[in-house]
């Protein structure tokens, strides 16, 4: 669309992705997965939350569309600062014993946990904190989750009891979100920040190699920000001969499907 205008906004669901990488937003009414209106702006040289807010409020003094009032505002944080826990080890008294032994937190750090009710698994991690008041401030009310969260639940909610080991890996403009999971089971959940190409195939690697996968066989899904032309898919094919990219988008494309998944939550 053209034009910062909705046609009866506060029937609209708005979502929202923030990361340091860049800020996302979509919006489609109630009833359709049709998008009436979406945006994604990329980061330069934003390395903290801090800075990322400027960014985010800049964003915001040019889109009028975004000072609606909207039917439901959804955010989804995407940040490394998380790690999956199983419910019945669990305890929300101890919130940052989960996080402290494989992330940076600090002391003033808000830690909170998504539930993944049917997986039994709880997601801890920390959003950022500064453009949540934002957000508080902007719309009121407003859901919040971890894109871990969301790709997890959507990955794994059909049935499914296969014993193949399944990779999947959506791609961003400098970070990747891995999924490795056997029918229900999540086998690795992590996020890696990339540089270059050869950062980008390390850390789909070392994750082949924390799980005896082998490359050769092993069905690799790549999602987001790749196509059959781009030098990572190039490099990665080097050493990952089965791979299938489920949604192929140019590098100057815009590709909301990953905002979309907020909305089977």
């Amino acid at each position: 669309m053209k034009t910062n205008s909705l046609v009866n906004p506060e029937l609209n669901i708005l979502s929202i992705q923030v990361s340091l990488d860049g800020f996302s937003f979509y919006i489609n009414d109630d009833s359709s997965a049709n998008s009436q209106f979406s945006r994604q702006y990329s980061f330069k040289n934003v390395h903290t939350a801090e800075h990322a807010l400027v960014e985010i409020q800049r964003i915001f003094e040019n889109n009028p569309i975004l000072h609606n009032n909207f039917k439901k505002v959804v955010v989804i944080y995407a940040n490394e600062l998380f790690t999956i826990v199983p419910n019945h080890l669990f305890d929300p008294k101890n919130l940052t014993d989960y996080l402290k032994f494989n992330t940076k937190i600090l002391k003033t750090d808000f830690i909170v946990y998504d539930e993944l009710d049917n997986l039994n698994l709880i997601n801890v991690y920390v959003p950022y904190t500064n453009i949540n008041n934002f957000f508080f401030d902007h719309f009121g009310t407003f859901t919040y989750y971890h894109s871990q969260s969301v790709l997890i639940k959507n990955l794994l909610k059909d049935d499914n009891n296969s014993n193949e080991k399944l990779f999947f890996v959506q791609i961003g403009l400098r970070a990747i979100d891995i999924l490795i999971y056997q029918g229900k089971r999540v086998l690795l959940s992590n996020r890696f920040n990339y540089d270059t190409d050869i950062d980008f195939v390390y850390y789909i690697l070392f994750c082949f190699e924390q799980l005896s996968l082998n490359p050769e066989e092993t069905l690799l899904k790549l999602s987001g920000n790749i196509n059959l032309e781009d030098s990572k898919y190039s490099l990665l094919y080097n050493y990952v001969r089965n791979i299938q990219i489920v949604e192929s988008v140019e590098q100057d494309q815009l590709n909301y499907s990953f905002l979309k998944y907020n909305l089977n939550l």
